[in-house]
């Protein structure tokens, strides 16, 4: 290739990378005609014989059949379908309608690819081209980039090629490859190539107005006369200055295209409209235009299609573009009818209904009513973009006013499926002014409040009033409607619609429903009556039915808000472990995110930032902006403790900033509190707790574990009062709760705000309610209070004793600025304060990186790589990695010496 000698090398290293075990994936893109398919064209040659080549390209015509790319790509691999894991074999299947089981989340087809392809890799190194991803269809599209994205160990490069229109670029997370013009000299060497016959002065005219665009030079020097070859007329028929190269490069197709016979330009427009390349349905379909198999000899001629295998093929997809739009509108929808006429059979039934719908002028219901039922067929398969197209496309054709809603709220449904916010909103609101059905109305308002609560601007009143018109006909959608108001209204402190949920939700679910228990629950702590709400959510706890996604999640909230964190882990766990055996990758950082919390809460800190990286990778990967922002706060918190000053503060902003913050729900607030706490701004932690507390969020349940440190910043600043109300309100919580750590924080919290030779009491009960078990890190904020409050006493010997143990379960934590609190006040004693003397080592286990201990972990219960591979969503051959780097740091050399390491609570 000519100018492509440093994107060469680039593709030349990933290959070279990757047979070795490095899988790598990059996205090319460019405008059209800059050389990108070539670009993958020479990838492949470079290959040669050595890697198995798979390759797509996409389809304008087949952009909303459902996994179209994908089938063709993984024809090649079809032979080690049976042998993946049944929930990734089923949706796999389901998704290439092979199986009538769809999959239950969009991404477990993703999984599937990336575990077919690494075991076809197994067998020979690969090399995936995927070109024109801007036609692919969006489920392919996301499962491939799904893939990509993990192609740590595997013998793979994928290499992904995208047109570059000034839209948003169709893949994310994937390093960009982007190609601009060729130089000067690359564009005469190119046309000394292709059109050594122009004198200079044309020459230079035709590279001024190619722009450095190969195909332009080429076609804008192919288009010229013998007489202007030669410089003897106006070199080019020069579009007006307005038009970019794209328009310029089209219209100059176009005039290539005027030249054909009339004929042959009829057969190339229903190729174009066809699209795919099948030359039996284009003749077939061209029969009724009078053309057919003779006609294509002169475009041959041309060079602007070619024919082999059965497949008629454009020499560029802006050669296609042009023959289609060349042709005046009645001739384009003649053509789309004809091939819809063409196309017969069930297994031709989506390509049918897409052309009919092309063919369709104004509302046509027989043309709607193929349309919706694609629609239902894409849903089953698991592609809900390809799903939402085609009932919005229904919804314009359909007479009926309220059919046509009901077709809006399936699209709406699909949109939000499918990942796409806005086009899910943007449906909504069109269905919402259509219809007052109120089943169809309150699965709009549920769409819309799914959009809101993403950008951070819920409506629960919209939800409750939804909930209230199908509570009598629907009570089970009335329950889950009301179910989610009551979260909306939770965070968005709401409490009128938080009581307004509780009572309907009373009304439409059993008088023991745990649900309806934890939301009256939290109504009354909302109301600031933590006796009366925390006792129904405690009842909430017992059920362990992780199955249920909204009953799961209401339990291990309920067990958060008791503060029970022992409960909280079991529930949280379970919820994660029933989303790896359902393969429900898009609901996991739910859980994940509700386990992090569970394990900050019991002081498994080293555990909860394992769970927390794990949960912020998967919600990146698959685009949920709206739960990164809370991982981002609660990330931010395990940053305060461990001594990342930047990394919580940048993560604590991510969250959405302090008091006003709703994703994060008071997280990333109470994270700079607990930073600004051990580095003793004491000012800065008063006046901050004082915002969050009379904002929305003071009722959360991290905000009122954060009480504790705004009393020791207002005792440290000498206002105890500022304090006051606060910690009644903690108090209050701490009885209500039943836990011995929160009432040992309870008693910790009076020693500070009492008079200094009044504290000791209230610091030896907060001891004893410790002994019982609990938070660890608030064990160890509670010695080192005391240890410095008995050193001020004189009493070195006692405070060393309380000192040194703070420091120890400090350091075990990973608390590293507390820890050296601790031993500074250490220090002032008189003591030796070096903590190598208290035996606090780093155990091998502390050397794994959250997913090699997430691996090892899983491996010493004797799972196969293969079996862990499908819980943590990853190849077999990325296991086999990651534990090929954990064995050295553990000091093992097989599997089998896992079975004698002691996790300790790292075990879940």
């Amino acid at each position: 290739m000519i100018g492509r000698n440093a994107e060469i090398a680039l593709l030349e290293k990933m290959i070279a990378e990757s047979v070795t075990g490095r899988g790598n994936a990059v996205l090319v893109r460019g405008e059209a005609g800059i050389g990108k398919s070539a670009l993958l064209a020479e990838a492949a040659r470079t290959a040669g014989d050595d890697l198995l080549v798979l390759r797509v390209t996409g389809v304008e015509s087949e952009a909303e059949l459902p996994f179209a790319a994908l089938h063709l790509l993984l024809r090649p691999a079809r032979h080690l379908i049976p042998a993946l894991p049944a929930a990734q074999r089923a949706a796999l299947l389901g998704a290439f309608g092979e199986s009538e089981e769809g999959a239950q989340d969009r991404f477990l087809v993703g999984l599937a690819v990336l575990t077919l392809l690494a075991d076809l890799a197994e067998e020979r190194p690969l090399l995936c081209l995927v070109d024109d991803v801007q036609w692919l269809d969006r489920a392919s599209v996301d499962a491939l980039v799904f893939a990509a994205r993990r192609l740590e160990a595997e013998r793979i490069t994928m290499i992904l090629a995208a047109r570059d229109d000034g839209a948003e670029p169709p893949v994310h997370g994937v390093p960009e490859l982007r190609l601009t013009g060729l130089t000067r000299a690359d564009c005469e060497t190119l046309l000394a190539e292709s059109a050594a016959d122009l004198v200079p002065e044309v020459r230079d005219r035709v590279i001024e107005e190619a722009e450095g665009n190969p195909l332009a030079l080429v076609e804008f020097a192919a288009v010229l006369t013998p007489e202007q070859r030669a410089g003897q007329l106006a070199p080019l028929p020069l579009q007006p200055p307005r038009l970019s190269l794209a328009g310029r490069l089209e219209q100059s197709l176009r005039a290539a295209i005027r030249q054909l016979p009339e004929r042959t330009q009829l057969l190339l427009l229903v190729a174009a409209a066809e699209g795919a390349g099948g030359l039996e349905l284009v003749l077939r379909a061209a029969e009724g235009f009078g053309a057919g198999l003779p006609d294509l000899e002169p475009a041959e001629r041309r060079h602007l299609v070619r024919v082999s295998d059965g497949l008629l093929r454009f020499r560029h997809p802006l050669v296609k573009t042009a023959a289609y739009h060349e042709a005046p509108l009645a001739r384009r929808v003649a053509a789309h009818r004809a091939l819809a006429d063409a196309l017969d059979g069930d297994e031709h039934a989506d390509r049918r209904a897409w052309h009919l719908s092309a063919a369709a002028v104004g509302p046509d219901e027989e043309t709607s009513g193929v349309l919706a039922a694609a629609g239902d067929r894409a849903r089953q398969r698991g592609s809900h973009a390809s799903a939402a197209t085609a009932y919005e496309r229904a919804a314009q054709l359909t007479v009926d006013q309220r059919w046509r809603a009901r077709r809006l709220a399936a699209a709406a449904d699909a949109a939000l499926g499918a990942g796409q916010l806005a086009r899910a909103g943007a449906a909504a609101d069109r269905g919402r002014r259509l219809t007052d059905e109120p089943v169809v109305l309150a699965r709009l308002v549920a769409v819309r409040a799914a959009v809101d609560s993403e950008h951070g601007t819920p409506e629960p009143a919209a939800l409750i009033d939804a909930a209230a018109g199908i509570a009598r006909t629907a009570p089970a959608d009335a329950a889950s409607l009301l179910a989610t108001a009551a979260g909306e209204a939770w965070f968005a402190g709401d409490h009128a619609a938080l009581r307004q949920a509780a009572e309907l939700l009373e009304s439409v679910v059993p008088g023991d429903d745990p649900v309806a228990g934890t939301v009256r629950g939290m109504e009354r702590v909302a109301a600031g009556d933590p006796a009366a709400g925390l006792p129904l959510m405690r009842a909430a706890v017992s059920p362990r039915d992780a199955t249920d996604p909204v009953a799961g999640t209401y339990a291990v909230f309920s067990a958060l808000m008791t503060g029970d964190a022992d409960a909280a882990c079991e529930l949280a766990a379970a919820r994660v472990a029933a989303c790896r055996e359902q393969g429900l990758i898009g609901a996991l950082p739910h859980a994940l995110q509700l386990l992090t919390q569970a394990q900050i809460l019991r002081g498994r800190h080293a555990e909860a930032a394992e769970s927390g990286a794990e949960a912020w990778q998967i919600a990146h990967d698959t685009g949920q902006a709206g739960r990164l922002r809370h991982l981002h706060g609660i990330l931010a918190w395990l940053a305060a403790v461990e001594g990342e000053d930047e990394t919580c503060v940048r993560l604590a902003r991510q969250a959405e900033g302090a008091a006003q913050e709703r994703h994060g729900s008071g997280w990333g607030g109470c994270a700079l509190t607990l930073l600004d706490l051990v580095r003793a701004r004491y000012e800065a932690v008063a006046g901050r707790m004082a915002r969050v507390l009379d904002g929305p969020l003071g009722h959360t349940v991290i905000v009122t574990f954060a009480i504790a440190g705004h009393v020791e910043a207002c005792a440290r600043l000498g206002e105890p009062e500022r304090a006051s109300e606060a910690f009644a309100r903690f108090d209050a919580w701490a009885a209500a709760s039943g836990q011995p750590w929160a009432a040992a924080v309870a008693h910790r919290c009076r020693a500070l705000l009492a008079p200094r030779d009044e504290a000791e009491p209230h610091y030896g009960a907060a001891l004893e309610w410790h002994a019982r078990g609990g938070c660890e890190f608030e064990r160890a904020r509670t010695e080192l209070l005391y240890g410095e409050w008995l050193r001020r006493a004189r009493r070195r010997s006692d405070a060393g004793v309380r000192l040194r143990a703070a420091m120890g379960r400090f350091a075990a934590m990973g608390a590293a600025p507390w820890a050296e609190r601790a031993r500074t006040e250490l220090a002032a004693t008189g003591a030796r304060a070096d903590l190598p003397e208290l035996g606090v080592e780093a155990r091998p286990l502390d050397a794994l990186t959250p997913q090699e201990l997430q691996v090892v972990r899983l491996a010493a219960t004797g799972a196969t790589n293969r079996q862990i591979g499908a819980q943590l969503f990853l190849s077999p051959r990325t296991v086999g990695f990651h534990l090929y780097k954990a064995f050295p740091k553990l000091g093992v050399s097989s599997r089998a010496d896992l079975s004698g390491i002691d996790f300790g609570d790292r075990m879940v």
